[in-house]
């Protein structure tokens, strides 16, 4: 009779390996090959094997299976294997299950098996299929070649047409789950269940099991409000967010065409043009577009490619050219008061003669919308703030879209 050979492979971390082991201990015979064997060695039932993993190999994961591979063709040619990373669990009864397929013959030899993944907590699993399985996880070993050596490989069977999927059984991958957190709410529960006077048994109970079952309440937090810190530790860019939603719009293209029938602009700078939505509608009108933002990502994912476009700083040094229309649109509010000085200091001197600010006001509701604005006033607080910069303020017609934050300003 064919035997089950259980092959596990992982980097030797107990938490998941204790687990996986228990789940296969009745196969015929349990395989391990490691990156740290000694992690593992004291654990029963299981022979473990240095799987020699290079991390700046990027075949390495295919070689170490193929070592696997190699060693199962030599002692068990004519056997069955199921193969499990550390961080896989096979489902109650799925050895005898398995026992039980391999005992009668069958021309299906090399087999993908169902797999469920847990995601954030064990209450929660990948839903982007609606049925996943993980490719020729269960074979015959005389029955299969190689490992292809690439970074993600998938074992190549003698004959595709040997191959087909497993269902009797699931394999559930663990390795989207916060484990260390899990164990130390776990750790947390039997410590106050043992001492706490402040909470009875059965909320911490409910404690415990909502916060494993992925069922305590949460709500979403604005990922601009993240520390920076936590940002550059997992490389989150918080400018890939904020321009997320900020694409072309046709009123992109009705505001410019009744600015430029204002102020027949032949060229434009826009101060602050993020990934350039307004450049790209001043084109249709025949306006030479500049403009510049300090975000890299908006830059570098312009919506306009025509236009001049560079990362800056509205507190750089201004550049010497001057341009017959500049713009400032939504940029002011989200400065430092201490810096608001410098910055329409350099923006008089960028501006040949016209320049356009859009502010939301207090009173606006897009004031308070945006958790990155700064500078929460009045509009009379700004036009006296702007003519004290050199600027002859006047409001923009009523017929042009959200003329109640934009202002003209004139040189004086």
């Amino acid at each position: 009779m064919d035997k089950l050979i259980v092959v596990i492979m992982g980097p030797g971390k107990k938490h998941f390996a204790e687990m996986c082991l228990d789940s296969v201990k009745d196969a015929d015979t349990v395989l391990y090959w490691s990156s740290n064997p000694k992690n593992i060695q004291s654990l029963k039932g299981v022979e473990v094997f240095n799987n020699h993993w290079n991390e700046n190999d990027k075949a390495t994961n295919a070689k170490a299976r193929n070592l696997y591979l190699d060693y199962l063709k030599e002692h068990y040619p004519d056997d069955w294997t199921l193969i499990l990373d550390e961080d896989e669990i096979l489902s109650e009864d799925g050895i005898k299950v398995i026992k039980n397929f391999i005992s009668a013959p069958s021309p299906i030899t090399c087999l993908n098996v169902h797999m469920r993944h847990f995601i954030g907590n064990i209450g929660c699993e990948d839903a982007t299929l609606p049925i996943h399985f993980v490719p020729h996880r269960l074979f015959k070993i005389s029955d299969v070649k190689e490992y292809p050596l690439h970074s993600h490989p998938i074992l190549t069977p003698n004959n595709t047409s040997n191959t087909g999927k497993f269902m009797n059984c699931t394999i559930w991958h663990m390795g989207h789950l916060a484990v260390e957190y899990m164990d130390y709410i776990l750790k947390r529960y039997k410590q106050h269940s043992n001492d706490s006077i402040i909470h009875t048994q059965q909320f911490l109970k409910q404690w415990k099991m909502s916060h494993l079952l992925g069922n305590y309440p949460i709500k979403r937090i604005n990922p601009l409000e993240l520390p920076k810190q936590i940002c550059d530790r997992y490389e989150l860019d918080k400018d890939e967010f904020y321009f997320n939603n900020r694409g072309l719009e046709v009123k992109h293209f009705i505001m410019t065409k009744q600015w430029n029938e204002y102020f027949k602009n032949k060229n434009v700078l826009d101060i602050g043009c993020g990934r350039g939505p307004f450049l790209y509608a001043w084109t249709m009108y025949n306006v030479d577009g500049f403009g510049f933002d300090k975000s890299k990502f908006a830059v570098t994912n312009s919506l306009s490619p025509n236009a001049n476009m560079w990362v800056a700083d509205i507190l750089d040094d201004p550049m010497k050219k001057q341009f017959d229309l500049v713009t400032v649109l939504d940029i002011l509010e989200h400065l430092k008061y201490e810096d608001l000085d410098k910055a329409l200091k350099n923006i008089y001197e960028m501006s040949n003669n016209d320049v356009l600010f859009s502010i939301p006001f207090v009173g606006d509701p897009n004031l308070e919308l945006d958790s990155t604005h700064i500078i929460k006033e009045d509009k009379e607080w700004w036009i006296n703030k702007l003519n004290i910069h050199g600027f002859k303020i006047k409001s923009a017609s009523k017929d042009w879209l959200f003329n109640e934050q934009l202002l003209i300003g004139k040189k004086k």
